[in-house]
């Protein structure tokens, strides 16, 4: 008996012994940032998911993430088509202050090029445009900064800056394009992303592939499929659900492009989930711009309409062009919450994320992490989203033309100027008809604020935001 309690002694000693070791073991473990994947949907207008009202658009896996995470309906994005927007989503910067510290580099460039000036003006065009393609490496990128912290990344899907390694990530999709490329048949999808447009309509392997190879590390995963955008042609088990409903061709097919998407999304979850990562990981939501198609208006036989929908969708300069639902979900360290009131821009997702990762966010970035306001302050000081286009809607191209726009987003009004000519919409009563006649004491303040915004932003950035501008 003796002997037996001896060993049962040894064995109890034992755990404790190895317990206590793993309590050491596992408290010298430094914390690990969160893994954070960016979901970017392509030309889904806010009124289309289940969150946000829809009656008729079936977005299960995004309804998931919007009712257990912290969502802000009054989420804007930077411009009114996709490349402009994107760019603010990697460098924090908005449009117009990416544009002209470009448009710097291409200067200093052109100048330093022993050749340029001799060029003839075809071969100049071929010169400033690659140089466009690749401008983004002179920038500093929000994955050129988390990986100060150790992160890895990952660039998947829709992509306007040739190859992933311009926008700093570690690994990518898109391996770039050779300029013999430049304007032969099928350039446009290798203008696009390339391979990156594979993502979700043929393919989620890649993403799957980077995930698996870095479940020990902090990672950043760039998901961008090229969807709801079009081609409008989504396979049958998600064009089925809209097929016997009386909604118009258009909408059945635009409608079964936004459950293709959330679909994508669910595997990219579940994927998270089977590895065990789930508890780990911030997921973002946001849209690149925005999307008009309402369920019985017919835009099947209008080329202009069908391909950048409704006359307030993309192009356009109307909020529904820039309005997108902003989400943030991280089981267990975000709050279930909703922020019906609060003006929020994508530009304020680079400072979230580098708040979350634990990394300073630079001064001269626009704008401000909303990881406070999750938290429960109130001091959120916004009252206004000002911003400009530089391309609107044309009759005759799908692509738009270029002219400049500026707009004002309050919580009631939206306040537009192009060409000269100002309408003002009343976004809490009638959010379609300019009753800019009606408020004409409201016009000179509106235009004050453009102006003030548009000194403010002509100061120059600081040198840490292009650190390679004066090299």
């Amino acid at each position: 008996m003796l002997l037996i309690r001896s060993r049962v002694a040894v064995r109890l000693l034992s755990v404790m012994l190895a317990g206590l070791c793993w309590t050491v073991q596992a408290a010298a473990q430094p914390v690990l940032p969160p893994n954070i994947v960016l979901i970017i949907g392509d030309d889904h207008g806010y009124p289309y998911f289940g969150f946000t009202g829809s009656a008729h658009v079936h977005t299960p896996h995004l309804d998931r993430l919007a009712s257990a995470g912290a969502l802000f309906t009054l989420g804007h994005t930077t411009d009114n088509h996709c490349r402009p927007a994107l760019q603010s989503l990697v460098t924090g910067l908005y449009p117009v202050q990416f544009a002209a510290l470009a448009d710097s580099i291409r200067r200093r460039d052109a100048a330093l090029s022993p050749e340029y000036a001799a060029l003839a003006a075809p071969e100049r065009e071929r010169w400033d445009y690659m140089h466009q393609a690749q401008v983004m490496r002179e920038f500093t990128t929000l994955p050129g900064l988390l990986s100060e912290a150790g992160y890895m990344s990952f660039q998947a899907g829709k992509w306007w800056e040739q190859s992933f390694a311009n926008g700093g990530f570690t690994e990518g999709m898109s391996q770039g394009w050779a300029e013999e490329v430049w304007g032969q048949p099928g350039f446009f999808r290798e203008l696009m992303g390339g391979d990156g447009i594979a993502l979700a309509r043929e393919t989620m392997q890649p993403v799957y592939d980077f995930i698996d190879r870095h479940i020990e590390t902090p990672f950043f995963l760039w998901y961008g499929p090229s969807l709801p955008h079009t081609p409008l042609s989504p396979p049958e088990e998600y064009a089925r659900l809209y097929a016997d409903t009386g909604l118009s061709e258009s909408a059945k097919q635009y409608y079964g492009n936004c459950t293709w998407f959330d679909a994508g999304v669910g595997e990219l979850l579940a994927h998270l989930d089977s590895r065990g990562l789930a508890d780990r990981t911030l997921v973002i939501y946001v849209n690149d711009n925005g999307w008009e198609q309402p369920p019985f208006a017919e835009y099947a036989g209008d080329h202009i309409l069908y391909s950048n929908g409704g006359p307030h969708g993309k192009l356009s300069i109307h909020d529904q062009a820039f309005r997108t639902p902003i989400v943030l979900y991280w089981p267990q360290e975000i709050a279930p919450q909703t922020f019906p009131d609060v003006l929020v821009s994508s530009t304020d997702l680079v400072p979230t994320i580098l708040d979350f990762a634990g990394l300073a966010v630079p001064e001269y970035m626009p704008g401000k992490s909303l990881r406070p306001l999750m938290e429960g302050a109130a001091d959120w000081d916004r009252e206004a989203i000002i911003g400009r286009v530089t391309q609107l809607r044309s009759e005759t191209d799908v692509m738009g033309h270029a002219q400049e726009g500026h707009y004002v987003r309050t919580r009631r009004w939206h306040f537009t100027l192009t060409g000269g000519q100002a309408r003002l919409y009343d976004m809490l009563g009638d959010p379609y008809t300019d009753v800019a006649e009606r408020y004409l004491e409201l016009l000179p303040e509106f235009e004050a604020q453009i102006e003030a915004w548009r000194q403010e932003l002509s100061t120059d950035l600081p040198q840490s935001a292009v650190p390679r501008l004066n090299r």
